[in-house]
């Protein structure tokens, strides 16, 4: 017998597949190689952290929503964490009145990244408000701006933010967030689904049930650092409706651009 757990998020759906003490099979053995060092201790959680939050984002976040880069102003730099805290503090109430101006609710998740002279934040929010309204809003620096894509699938955007919290994430001095990102109340939790499946062993290459495809280069197996006991990990993607994809097709192929001068 082996655990396995299915995280939903979005179009996405992560599949762990792992061995326990008690659910294990006699054919399976635990290694004695077990290396819970710090540094490796520390790669996992790296690993866990990233997971997290890129459920978190494909949950919550999809085509034509935001991912923000918030820099300043020389003159405007933040001092300290607290002041950082603050203006972030100040611009999401400015955010959250807009969006309620035009009938929305601000959804967001944001990471801190505070370098060697100065700092800037990185968020994700829902779109549909204007790149010089949100400019505006902020008013402490330049507004970096790039809109999510169709893919339902944010890793390398996960990987990025989890990358720049990196270096301050547990400096005391430099830290803005007790935690390695903030994010609104509002967001939807990835649906978690535990089964105990009674087999020996899983399948070498796992099979996608039908509507979804596996992502090829996201398959794992190794031994867990933790327990000791093998382990097997992929994520699965769903397969655009037919219809949708049709209709997109003749989108693309029968839009009118205006006339160039």
């Amino acid at each position: 017998m082996y655990l396995q757990k299915k995280y939903f998020a979005g179009l996405t759906v992560d599949v762990e597949k792992y061995h326990t003490n008690k659910f294990n099979s006699k054919k399976i053995t635990r290694s004695a190689n077990i290396n819970r060092t710090p540094e490796n201790m520390k790669k996992v959680n790296e690993r866990n952290a990233a997971k997290n939050l890129r459920r978190k984002i494909n949950a919550n976040f999809t085509a034509g929503d935001y991912h923000l880069i918030l820099t300043y102003r020389p003159e405007e730099r933040a001092l300290n964490p607290e002041d950082a805290r603050n203006d972030l503090k100040r611009f999401l109430d400015r955010m959250r009145r807009h969006y309620k101006k035009l009938e929305k609710e601000l959804k967001y998740i944001a990471v801190a990244e505070y370098g060697k002279v100065s700092m800037h934040f990185h968020m994700v929010v829902n779109g549909g408000v204007l790149p010089e309204e949100i400019n505006k809003i902020w008013g402490h620096g330049r507004v970096g701006l790039r809109v999510l894509d169709d893919s339902g699938d944010y890793i390398k955007l996960a990987d990025y933010l989890i990358k720049q919290t990196r270096k301050t994430y547990n400096d005391p001095e430099k830290a803005v967030f007790k935690k390695r990102w903030c994010s609104s109340r509002n967001l939807k939790e990835p649906e978690v689904e535990t089964n105990i499946v009674k087999a020996d062993s899983w399948r070498e290459y796992p099979k996608a049930p039908k509507g979804y495809m596996i992502i090829p280069d996201s398959i794992e197996y190794g031994v867990s650092e933790i327990t000791g006991y093998p382990y097997q990990y992929y994520r699965m993607i769903k397969i655009p409706d037919k219809k949708q994809k049709e209709k997109k097709r003749y989108v693309k192929n029968n839009i009118r651009h205006p006339a160039q001068c």
